[in-house]
């Protein structure tokens, strides 16, 4: 099947990418700006994929929920980031039922030994960004305690998920998209509150964050 070829997942998220880009500044923005994140939505439902693929499905759901309500203007902003949020949360989850499907899980010295660094980090960032912006200091410490939990389940997946059937490539590229999603909040959270950043910059690190987040989880990813 051709959602099965890698040429023609990435093509298309190529294609649809740029084409945002382009219609950014036009009426049809609010169309487009969702159709990457339904094209992997559509991707996932129709691929074979491991059991925790499921909550990847409902992270891309809310995901372009999240995407549409944004575009409709600064008066949603809040409203939007319900289900921005929820589809970090959500596919964290996945992440961590995927470290926690293996014979050898890691023990709880293990898990915290690998959650500190991560809060140490984006508490620091946290309080760097708060001080320039009482605005941004309360939704950015609900994104950067959800990008805390994030990029630990993705890193936790890639250091201690060691089974034969989950291949290294593959969490690795699971653990960049993560990392691509939560370049987009710490951008986002820069151009709100510090200086402005290029939008084509913070949108495009986000959507192929999405891209290899959830072909992370598809089990066919050797087509094409």
């Amino acid at each position: 099947m051709i959602w099965y070829n890698n040429w023609f997942r990435f093509g298309v998220t190529l294609l649809l990418c740029l084409t945002y880009s382009l219609l950014r500044e036009t009426p049809y923005s609010t169309f487009v700006k969702p159709l990457p994140v339904i094209f992997w939505f559509i991707i996932a439902f129709l691929s074979d994929k491991r059991p925790e693929g499921k909550w990847v499905l409902f992270s891309l759901f809310a995901a372009f929920i999240g995407d549409i309500l944004l575009d409709l203007g600064p008066e949603w902003l809040k409203i939007a980031t319900i289900p921005f949020l929820g589809s970090t949360a959500l596919l964290a989850v996945a992440f961590h039922f995927r470290v926690k499907a293996t014979s050898n899980p890691p023990s709880l010295l293990k898990e915290i030994g690998l959650l500190l660094p991560i809060a140490v980090l984006f508490f620091s960032l946290y309080k760097y960004i708060a001080a320039y912006s009482d605005k941004a200091a309360t939704l950015g410490a609900i994104l950067f305690s959800l990008s805390t939990f994030l990029l630990w389940r993705a890193l936790a997946v890639l250091l201690f998920k060691n089974d034969a059937e989950d291949r290294t490539f593959l969490r690795c590229i699971g653990l960049l998209g993560a990392c691509g999603i939560v370049a987009n909040y710490v951008l986002y959270s820069v151009n709100l509150s510090i200086r402005p950043i290029p939008r084509d910059l913070v949108i495009q690190v986000y959507y192929w964050g999405q891209a290899f987040a959830a072909w992370s989880f598809l089990n066919s990813n050797t087509d094409g």
